[in-house]
């Protein structure tokens, strides 16, 4: 039979163990782009520009590459077709609101209704 002591140093050593991996599956995380790939926290309104559907356009928000407050009908012309009928409805509300629409409120009416 184990003593006390055996059993403690066991327990102590998986534990290490156990940190060690932590550690190391955080590190190669990062290394190998595992995870949300979020951007220089400079988003710019040209960001937004760089997207072709809804998904696109939410996709860019949440990497920080996308920043801005676009004028509805522009916006409605331009992704109405890759829009599902929720996610309509979703970004006119929330531009009755407030008289205008920000990107993270697209990004909410995206992730809601997608």
């Amino acid at each position: 039979m184990m003593d006390f002591e055996e059993t403690a140093m066991r327990i102590l050593l998986v534990l290490a163990i156990i940190m060690v991996v932590i550690v190391m599956i955080g590190m190669f995380s990062s290394v190998f782009g595992w995870g949300t790939q979020h951007g220089d926290n400079k988003p710019t309104e040209k960001g937004c520009k760089q997207a072709d559907t809804l998904k696109e356009y939410a996709r860019l928000v949440d990497d920080m590459k996308c920043k801005g407050e676009p004028e509805l009908k522009e916006f409605m012309e331009k992704y109405h077709s890759s829009m599902n009928e929720e996610q309509h409805k979703c970004i006119e509300h929330r531009a009755d609101l407030g008289n205008e629409l920000y990107e993270d409120e697209i990004m909410k009416c995206y992730k809601k209704h997608d």
